[in-house]
């Protein structure tokens, strides 16, 4: 009993643990938000978890065609936040895409959509951030385990029964 007990300690453990000794910077908001509409585009502020390096990159495409040179800045007061003006655009439905380093080396880039008096296409959940995949991670988990338990423990061998 008491080595179940272990085991689920150190699952729980893992799950609360394991993402954030994982994670590396990531976007935190947007500004247009992903999937919003506005009246008129003329600035994209994206703020990250931590501060990036400066090669920082922030592309506006229409159609898979660049829709506008931008020049994106590091904000000086607070070096985790990006920005770049945008002269005006006619309506329609953009993505921004972006890629920044942050300042442990790693690249990190991204996309969304937006619109400008339209409305974008709403993105679908990942794959494997639905309940179901969620789920059966935790299962296979549990079965594997589970299955390192049993197959571990030690083997009784009976004694030899005396001959007569």
């Amino acid at each position: 009993m008491k080595r179940w007990l272990l085991v689920g300690l150190i699952l729980a453990m893992t799950a609360v643990v394991t993402p954030h000794a994982l994670a590396h910077t990531e976007l935190v908001s947007a500004t247009p938000a992903p999937g919003s509409s506005v009246q008129a585009l003329t600035e994209i502020r994206l703020e990250f978890s931590e501060p990036v390096g400066s090669d920082v990159r922030i592309d506006l495409m229409q159609d898979f065609v660049p829709a506008a040179e931008l020049t994106p800045v590091l904000d000086p007061d607070r070096p985790n936040v990006v920005f770049t003006a945008v002269p005006p655009l006619p309506n329609g439905v953009y993505t921004v895409q972006w890629a920044v380093t942050s300042v442990d080396g790693h690249p990190i880039s991204g996309s969304y959509s937006l619109g400008i008096n339209s409305t974008p296409p709403q993105p679908d959940t990942p794959w494997h951030q639905t309940l179901t995949a969620r789920l059966a991670f935790l299962l296979s988990g549990v079965f594997v385990v589970g299955y390192t338990l049993v197959r571990s423990r030690p083997k009784t061998v009976s004694p030899p029964k005396p001959k007569r």
